[in-house]
């Protein structure tokens, strides 16, 4: 008897403790699917998100892939027989060529050209650095030797010209004209170039911009472009001599003063040079330029590079300002003249003249070109640009924003990482150091733990609770 009220205080009390037990376990199992869910939908955002990354990188590529098809398929490619028609005769103009835009094929092959016809000119210099072409020490050496026979060979009777069209080579070459082969070129240009004539005030602005040559060549630029502005004509351009202008003079008038145009009155002069070639010198039929004078009647390629040459120089785009006839422009009209060898001719269909001159003229246009496309600047200017170094770093102890890394530590990771300990607050349930009191997956750490800890409180409670009875039962049985 006595142990059946025992037994009968034990389920009793295990009846009350029932719903304690079921109520937290209840809670438990739903703060894990809780929690559960909100793992599952964290990742499957992630995975979402990575998808839609992935196609929107793939949409990017493919479209950026489709452009450069369709550019290149824009490019026509080089012909076989440049500027030739099916029976073997030469084209007499260029709005039969072939409108071929590939500037920087024309350039290469045109640089190659003189590389592999040993043109030691200073020009010729200037053509193959100003596209991109390396020199090597042995050519180098090359031009460096014939630049200082043609200035023995002058026995101290230097003209202007002579003295700046051998500055712009040595400077090209990466050497100091202020002491070349014991002469100060600098020096002498500064002495004779106000008194030259247009070329040799033109020249001698560019070969004294070539380099930092200090104030006195500085007081001779600001100079030398006064007396140039002085000579511009009505009608907007230079002129060698007479009234009329030339393109030659004007374009190559234009390339120096684009070195300058933070000077007063020189965009102004620059502006009118524009338009003068806009009105007057471009021909729509065959994208290239004319303006009839002393020199020739006729189109030639020359007087297009020229041209060509100061437009970039001056900021202005060749290609987009003066577009002519069925999409042609004066890069389309200059590439025609380009022969299978990589020379360019003078007159289109005709292999007179000096070729040599047309090609070097032809690839160091088509490199102000490029300049221009690429913000570089003019051609002429070969200062050397010091970077500045970068200052040692400092170590740091514990990352912050932006996260770099003390010397000699991996840095792995982003340098957008930031600093938890002092940006996110203590969260209940975890250490001081920021680990979490239970969890050891990825999964239990995401869970909230407040469900975990109350059920295995409400457990011991409901123990406690039936030894509590038990033994209040047994201790009232012992009394009967």
């Amino acid at each position: 008897m006595k142990r059946k009220q025992i037994y009968t205080g034990l389920w009793a009390s295990l009846l009350l403790l029932a719903p304690a037990v079921t109520s937290a376990t209840s809670a438990h199992a739903t703060d894990i699917q809780t929690g559960q869910q909100s793992v599952a939908t964290s990742q499957l955002s992630a995975s979402q998100s990575t998808s839609s990354q992935v196609a929107s990188d793939q949409l990017v590529e493919s479209s950026r892939q489709s452009q450069g098809t369709s550019s290149r398929s824009q490019v026509a490619e080089v012909p076989a027989k440049t500027a030739q028609t099916t029976n073997n005769q030469p084209v007499k103009s260029a709005a039969k060529a072939v409108l071929n835009q590939d500037y920087q094929g024309a350039m290469a092959r045109g640089a190659q050209q003189l590389t592999t016809s040993q043109d030691t000119e200073v020009w010729a210099a200037l053509a193959r650095i100003s596209s991109g072409a390396q020199l090597t020490t042995d050519q180098k050496a090359t031009f460096h030797q014939v630049f200082a026979e043609e200035l023995t060979g002058m026995a101290g009777h230097y003209s202007a010209t002579d003295l700046e069209r051998l500055t712009i080579g040595i400077a090209a070459i990466g050497e100091d004209p202020t002491q070349f082969n014991g002469i100060n070129l600098i020096a002498e240009i500064i002495k004779k170039a106000a008194t030259a004539g247009i070329t040799g005030q033109v020249y001698g602005i560019i070969a004294l911009s070539t380099q930092d040559y200090g104030s006195q060549a500085n007081q001779t630029i600001n100079q030398l472009i006064d007396l140039v502005l002085k000579q511009q004509n009505t009608a907007g351009g230079w002129a060698f001599f007479g009234s009329v202008s030339d393109l030659d003079i004007t374009g190559m008038t234009m390339s120096a003063l684009g070195m300058h145009r933070d000077q007063p009155k020189v965009q102004s002069a620059l502006d009118r040079a524009v338009a003068l070639l806009k009105t007057t010198g471009f021909v729509k039929a065959t994208g290239g330029f004319l303006i009839p004078g002393g020199f020739s009647t006729e189109e030639n390629s020359n007087s297009t590079a020229m041209a060509i040459l100061g437009l970039a120089a001056a900021g202005v785009n060749p290609a987009t300002t003066f577009v002519g006839d069925n999409g042609a422009t004066p890069i389309t009209n200059l590439i025609a003249y380009q022969k299978v060898d990589g020379q360019f001719r003078w007159m289109m269909g005709s292999d007179d003249g000096a070729l040599s001159m047309s090609t070097e003229q032809a690839v160091y246009a088509l490199g102000q070109y490029d300049y221009l496309l690429k913000g570089k600047g003019s051609i002429y200017n070969f200062k050397k640009v010091v970077p500045e170094p970068d200052p040692e770093p400092k170590p740091d102890p514990k990352p912050s924003i932006p996260g770099k890394k003390p010397a000699g530590e991996s840095s792995a990771s982003s340098s957008s990482e930031v600093d938890l300990d002092k940006t996110l607050p203590k969260q209940p349930g975890y250490k001081e150091d920021g680990m979490p009191l239970t969890g050891t997956t990825a999964t239990q750490d995401a869970l909230p733990q407040t469900g975990h800890q109350s059920v295995w409180g409400s457990v011991l409670a409901g123990l406690f609770m039936l030894l509590g009875v038990a033994g209040y039962q047994t201790r009232r049985l012992k009394q009967r």
